[in-house]
């Protein structure tokens, strides 16, 4: 059959499409660690998709991370997080048993909605634009990606091998990924592998690796009129010194390297000296400095950065008469790596040839500054991966965030298009 019919029979589907993608807005699945008092569950989003996919003959799983997932995977991951209750869905549709296999993944948690300017859960469009948080991040293109499915239904005695489709939780909200490395333990194969996050419709061939860092700065609390407290905001700037050399010199040195002070919080009241200061850091890295650390003997990840990041807090703090004597406590958080997929890749140039082919333009190819849990795939499962999402540009966690219809029904036009030319017996 033609791309452009296949795609065509997404676009017909554009009704249902959004439809499912306004159910899967207005439902609660704000990960629990997003700091909300509203948070939900993934669970309430599998809900939606499981019947729908049943009715497509899939093959249904829905399963737990096991409490120990990055542990089993060696991936340093946030600690003391609990899963029970938040199941990944992973549907399989087999056209023939043999023949490629491919795996479409997405999150299904979003980050929270406590500094939204519109209903979080509206699902409302207008002007072309769906409303509501993980519209964009990324409901849009779990919905897109269901819509690719009920394509590969309708066309099923044209096709051989299978696809894997898996709603995956825990990527946001200090997640690590969780539920995308759940599946690979489960002994996940596959030839190819589309992520269907991130903004789109472009072809985005890998991701940085991600570090998250916590920085306790002890004081002595006392009261504010007597001289014998010491004021960990006034350490906290000390320790900021080193924090703002380390940026520097990452930024100015390397592209995708950006590190950001996210939280720094101290202090109860103006009566009272700080005993004690947090801060909290996320610095992206380039694969480069990944595979330079595996040839180091480090590790394929950022356990160099790590060292170097830590040598220069220490180096500040020991020229601090008090901060020499009363170290910060470093904790790290999360070490998540990252992933890139050759540009000459038959999966990259495959895919970008389809996307020129249905929509009639150059597809933007990149390598994205941020972090996906896509990186897993290939990590754990050696199976070469692309992200081709939905999103739109900067709304992604936004106070009024929103996707844009035309992305989506684009992005499940493509995919459809794509996964019929690898899949067509």
């Amino acid at each position: 059959m033609d791309l452009l019919k296949v795609a065509g029979r997404a676009e017909a589907l554009a009704d249902e499409t959004i439809a499912l993608a306004q159910a899967l807005v207005r439902a609660n699945t704000v990960n629990p660690y997003s700091g909300d008092p509203t948070w939900g569950n993934e669970a309430n989003g599998q809900a939606i998709l499981e019947p729908v996919l049943r009715d497509l003959g899939a093959r249904i799983e829905r399963f737990d991370c096991p409490p120990d997932v990055y542990q089993r995977a060696g991936v340093l991951g946030p600690k003391n997080r609990e899963f029970a209750g938040r199941p990944n869905l992973q549907a399989e549709m087999v056209f023939s048993e043999s023949g490629p296999r491919v795996v479409l993944q997405a999150h299904m948690d979003t980050v929270g909605i406590s500094d939204m300017t519109i209903e979080p859960f509206s699902g409302d469009v207008r002007d072309g634009r769906l409303y509501g948080r993980g519209s964009s991040d990324c409901k849009g293109g779990i919905a897109a990606t269901v819509a690719v499915l009920r394509v590969l239904h309708e066309l099923r005695g044209q096709l051989r091998g299978s696809v894997v489709f898996q709603s995956v939780v825990d990527e946001e909200c200090n997640g690590g990924g969780a539920g995308a490395i759940a599946c690979c333990l489960r002994g996940l194969k596959a030839d190819l592998g589309i992520v269907t996050d991130g903004t789109g419709p472009f072809v985005t061939r890998g991701y940085s690796g991600v570090l998250t860092v916590e920085i306790t700065v002890p004081g002595v609390s006392g009261h504010a009129a007597r001289p014998d407290g010491v004021s960990a905001i006034e350490k906290a700037l000390v320790v900021k010194e080193a924090l703002d050399a380390f940026k520097r010199d990452r930024e100015s040195t390397r592209r995708h390297a950006a590190v950001n002070l996210g939280i720094l919080r101290a202090g109860i009241h103006p009566a009272v000296i700080p005993g004690e200061a947090f801060l909290a850091l996320n610095m992206s890295y380039p694969i480069a400095d990944a595979r330079a650390a595996e040839e180091a003997g480090a590790g394929f990840g950022g356990a160099p950065i790590r060292a170097d990041f830590e040598r220069r807090i220490r180096e500040r703090e020991s020229q601090d008469p008090f901060l020499a004597t009363h170290p910060s406590r470093i904790e790290w958080v999360k070490d998540l790596i990252p992933f890139e997929t050759p540009a000459d890749h038959p999966l990259v140039t495959g895919l970008a040839e389809t996307h020129r082919a249905v929509l009639g333009e150059e597809p933007s190819m990149e390598v994205n500054p941020a972090w996906s849990d896509g990186c897993y795939l290939p990590a754990l499962c050696g199976i070469p991966t692309v992200a081709y999402g939905a999103g739109v540009p900067g709304k992604a966690h936004s106070a009024d965030e929103y996707g844009e219809v035309e992305r989506i029904i684009n992005c499940s036009r493509v995919l459809s298009a794509y996964l019929y030319r690898v899949l067509a017996a």
